[in-house]
C-alpha cells in the first residue's frame, strides 16, 4: 500500500489501534480496521497461544454464559479473601435478580444432573435447554413439576437424536430425583411426552433395534461374535414381524437368543432388569424369533 498523500510505501499497521499510518508524513490512511484472523497472545514464560478460545454463548446457562466471573487468589491475606468471597456471593445473586431468571437457573442446574445421570453429551444438553426455553416462552411449563418437565424433554430429545435411552431409564431417574413412585413417574413421563410433542409440533422417530442391540450388548458383556450373531438374527426376521414388535423388546429377545447360541451365560433375569422389559414378554418374543429364524436355520 502507498500513501495517497506522499506516495510513500513506508506504511505501518498499528495492531493496537487498528490503523494504517504513513511513517513518512504521518497520515492515518485507514482507521478502526477489523482483523478477521484469530487473535494471538503470549504470556510471560509461555508459548504463543490463541486468545479467542472462549465458548461463546452457552444455552445451558440461564444468562447464556455472558455474566462476569472472578476468582479469589490464595496469595491474598485472609481478610481480603473473605471480603472478595462476599463480593462473589452478591455477584452470583445479581446474575439472577428476577424470579424468572432464578427459576430458569435452578431448572438448568437440575438438567445438568439429569444429563450426568444418563451420560448425555453437552450437545444433547444444549438441545434440551433450547426445548425447555421454547416451552417456557410458550407458557407450557406453568403448574408442572420441573423434574417432570425436564425428564419429558430429555426423553423427547433423545428420541429426536436417535439416542437409545429407554423410557424405563428416564422414569427411574425421575423417580429418584423427584421422590415419586415408579408407576407415578412413568405415567407422568408418558403424559408430558405426548403433551410437549403435540404442543411443540414434534415428530418422534422410533429408535432402531440395532441401536438398542449395540448399546445393551456392551453392558451385558457379550462378545463380538454374539453381537454379530444378534444382528444376523435381526436381519433375518420378516419386516412385518419387526414392525409389529417394540424395538426394545425385540432387541432384548435377540440378545438373549444370541447369547445362548454362542454359549455365553447371560440369564433372562439379567436382561430384563437391565433393559426394563417383562420376563413373559421376552420369553414369548424369543420363542417367536426362534421359530422364525433359529428353527429355520436348523
Amino acid at each position: 500500500m502507498r500513501c495517497p498523500s506522499c506516495s510513500s510505501s513506508a506504511v505501518l499497521y498499528d495492531h493496537l489501534r487498528g490503523e494504517q499510518i504513513c511513517t513518512r508524513c504521518g497520515l492515518v490512511i485507514v482507521e478502526r480496521s477489523f482483523e478477521l484472523e484469530p487473535e494471538w497472545r503470549r504470556r510471560p514464560g509461555e508459548e504463543l497461544e490463541r486468545a479467542d478460545v472462549t465458548a461463546g454463548i452457552d444455552v445451558t446457562l440461564h444468562d447464556f454464559g455472558l455474566g462476569s466471573k472472578f476468582g479469589v487468589s490464595e496469595d491474598l491475606p485472609p481478610s481480603w479473601r473473605a471480603r472478595l468471597r462476599r463480593m462473589q456471593l452478591w455477584q452470583r445473586r445479581s446474575r439472577a435478580s428476577t424470579w424468572g431468571e432464578r427459576s430458569l437457573r435452578e431448572a438448568l442446574i437440575e438438567l445438568d444432573k439429569f444429563c450426568e445421570d444418563l451420560a448425555l453429551p453437552k450437545g444433547v444438553k444444549a438441545e434440551i435447554s433450547t426445548l425447555y426455553r421454547r416451552a417456557r416462552a410458550a407458557r407450557l411449563t406453568g403448574g408442572r413439576g420441573t423434574h417432570q418437565v425436564l425428564a419429558a424433554l430429555t426423553f423427547v430429545t433423545c428420541r429426536l437424536r436417535g439416542l437409545p435411552r429407554t423410557e424405563g431409564e428416564i422414569s427411574r431417574m425421575l423417580a429418584t430425583r423427584s421422590g415419586l413412585g415408579a408407576r407415578e413417574a412413568s405415567n407422568n413421563l408418558r403424559r408430558l411426552t405426548k403433551f410437549f410433542t403435540r404442543k411443540l409440533k414434534l415428530e418422534l422417530p422410533r429408535i432402531s433395534t440395532d441401536d438398542y442391540i449395540n448399546r445393551f450388548a456392551t453392558q451385558l458383556g457379550l462378545s463380538r461374535q454374539a453381537i454379530e450373531r444378534a444382528h444376523e438374527f435381526h436381519g433375518a426376521l420378516p419386516k412385518r414381524f419387526r414392525q409389529a414388535k417394540p424395538p426394545l423388546l425385540l432387541a432384548a429377545a435377540i440378545l438373549y437368543l444370541a447369547s445362548k447360541s454362542t454359549g455365553e451365560k447371560v440369564t433372562i433375569k439379567k436382561i430384563t432388569n437391565m433393559m426394563g422389559v417383562g420376563v413373559s414378554n421376552l420369553s414369548r418374543t424369543a420363542q417367536s424369533i426362534r421359530e422364525l429364524v433359529v428353527g429355520r436355520e436348523a
